[in-house]
């Protein structure tokens, strides 16, 4: 299962990363090599001297072959097929690193021959903030900034290429807004609202183990006496009552998490108050004010979505966690490789389609920005 998710994860990031391959799977590739070789020098070791055919359910083998076999020589020939593509993979990765590397040199040095027929005589952020002098006019001097930096205050046009991790990094800025430093009761409520939501999980899974127990005592697999349990269905309806975010769990959670709510609303609003009156005059003199009061406006979007990840995404990663690990306890690895299979591709899935949405997104977002500061 572990290998299967492996080799998925380098699957995805050759498709998705951009330029690909990267590093990473040279490194990949690199310690593959040795590997397959080993496994490829003992296969013939072993099938060209005597030896037992390997069978199930038997630890001592099967038949015993003084030469190699049909599907033994299938095995060896597999093994020199990957072998061939894992030298194949690297020398791509050396001819691209090679043509890469060229196209960048010619590249950087076409920049330092000066302003071609196609660059444009006044930037496109100048002629848009109305600024005659540019956006860094009475803010400091232009070689300051580093190529490929733009202002906290631009509209971004594409979706930028980023990691999990420089997401995180990202978001986590906001984390501190999600805990209430200042109230002591606030903090309690916090912690008994992630309490309720492990208590979540554990309702969760004693749902559909309350459904077998009442299956198997109808059935009378349980005592060979079928009977109405009427303790099991009465712990049935209350744990219903309690599952999902309409469930009595949820309605609780989600009246205790009002006040860190309205916490929360209030110190984004304070901070963003705050942040937008210190900047410089240049930002005030050449950015519009419809804009920039859109811009707050749909900044508070940031609280719903904090509310969002800690109460929906990640008890839903959670709950996929304990249905791979129940259905490995409770029933075969083959159930749980099957669940394993459909989440990976459930959530590539939904982060592919979370992120072409977002591009639609985007342009509408900047869109209703550039509205209002008509308006």
């Amino acid at each position: 299962m572990g290998t299967f998710v492996f080799y998925c994860i380098v699957l995805i990031s050759l498709i998705d990363n951009k330029p690909s391959p990267t590093s990473a799977h040279l490194v990949t590739w690199s310690v593959a090599l040795p590997l397959e070789l080993i496994l490829l020098g003992s296969s013939l070791a072993t099938y060209t001297s005597e030896h037992r055919e390997p069978k199930a359910e038997h630890p001592e083998g099967g038949k015993l072959r003084h030469r190699i076999t049909t599907w033994e020589i299938i095995e060896v020939v597999i093994d020199l097929v990957r072998i061939i593509l894992i030298l194949g993979l690297i020398f791509f990765f050396v001819v691209a690193s090679l043509i890469r590397q060229r196209s960048v040199k010619k590249a950087q040095s076409a920049s330092l021959d000066g302003p071609s027929e196609s660059t444009g005589l006044l930037q496109e952020t100048h002629a848009e903030n109305g600024n005659a002098h540019g956006p860094d006019y009475g803010s400091g001097h232009p070689a300051m900034k580093s190529a490929g930096q733009h202002d906290a205050w631009s509209r971004p046009t594409e979706t930028p290429s980023k990691s999990w991790w420089e997401y995180l990094k990202g978001y986590a800025v906001f984390f501190p807004y999600l805990w209430p430093a200042k109230s002591r009761n606030l903090q309690v409520v916090v912690v008994a609202c992630f309490l309720l939501v492990s208590l979540q999980r554990v309702v969760n899974v004693m749902v559909p183990v309350t459904v077998e127990a009442i299956t198997n005592k109808l059935s009378g697999e349980a005592t060979g006496t079928p009977f109405l349990p009427w303790d099991s269905i009465c712990l049935y309806i209350l744990f219903r009552t309690m599952q999902g975010s309409q469930g009595m769990i949820g309605a609780i959670r989600a009246y205790l998490w009002i006040p860190i709510s309205q916490y929360s609303y209030r110190e984004l609003s304070t901070a963003a108050f705050e942040h937008v009156h210190g900047l410089s005059l240049d930002f005030h003199l050449g950015k519009k004010t419809g804009e920039v009061i859109s811009a707050l406006n749909k900044g508070g979007s940031i609280n719903t979505f904090l509310e969002q990840v800690t109460f929906q995404m990640l008890p839903m990663l959670v709950d996929l966690g304990v249905a791979i690990a129940y259905f490995l306890i409770a029933f075969d690895a083959y159930y749980a490789l099957v669940i394993a299979i459909m989440t990976f591709f459930y959530l590539y899935i939904t982060i592919r389609m979370a992120q072409w949405r977002a591009e639609i997104r985007r342009k509408m977002v900047n869109a209703s920005r550039q509205e209002d500061a008509v308006k």
